[in-house]
């Protein structure tokens, strides 16, 4: 794999991605970044060759940077290839689960709080050998939460600013349960809504 494979993924999730700004540069980056890290830290090993540096954004990779920027990269994902790895996959598809629907500063802000972030000085290499226990065990557990699950059955909604998540075999989104939505209050964290016995049940 090589890291603008990974990037043409993510491109093709997320069209909002595409738009070519500067924000969706470094939330693209951000996407790449957490992703490298959940397979270090479950793995010990790089997913790829590529080269983060610690921007004040945060962990960047100069190449996906330069690509997006000046080379079109968000318009031009036709050619992804296939992620063959079932792994690797999952690891792609819980990264964009958990980490999608976040701003790029939020990302950012996050990424901030990393030692392998902190210890380094400004345009150094990030070292994922040196991820601490702390951000092994966070990436291990969002692993291990979210590695059964079947992204392909997952829908997502954004109803009156909240971001809720559904099984399509488990919830119809009918209008009725829409107008129910639409009822509650703003929360800071995207929503998994499911009906139970008739009921909508949220976590």
């Amino acid at each position: 794999m090589t890291i603008k494979d990974l990037a043409k993924w993510f491109l093709i999730k997320n069209p909002t991605l595409r738009d070519g700004y500067i924000d969706e540069n470094t939330k693209l980056n951000k996407l790449l970044y957490f992703s490298h890290l959940m397979y270090y830290a479950i793995t010990n090993q790089n997913l790829t060759n590529c080269v983060f540096e610690k921007w004040d954004n945060g962990p960047v990779s100069r190449e996906i940077y330069r690509a997006y920027r000046y080379e079109g990269l968000g318009c031009h994902y036709d050619d992804a290839a296939d992620i063959i790895n079932q792994h690797i996959l999952k690891i792609l598809q819980i990264v964009n689960f958990v980490y999608a629907n976040k701003t790029a500063r939020e990302l950012s802000e996050e990424t901030h709080t990393h030692s392998i972030w902190q210890e380094v000085g400004r345009n150094e290499k990030i070292i994922f050998e040196n991820i601490a226990p702390k951000e092994r065990n966070f990436m291990k557990c969002l692993y291990e939460t979210y590695k059964d699950m079947d992204f392909e059955r997952i829908s997502m909604e954004k109803i009156g600013d909240n971001i809720y998540y559904y099984d399509k075999d488990n919830l119809d989104m009918s209008d009725e349960v829409v107008e129910q939505l639409e009822k509650v209050d703003l929360q800071k964290e995207p929503i998994f809504v499911e009906s139970i016995e008739g009921e909508l049940v949220f976590s």
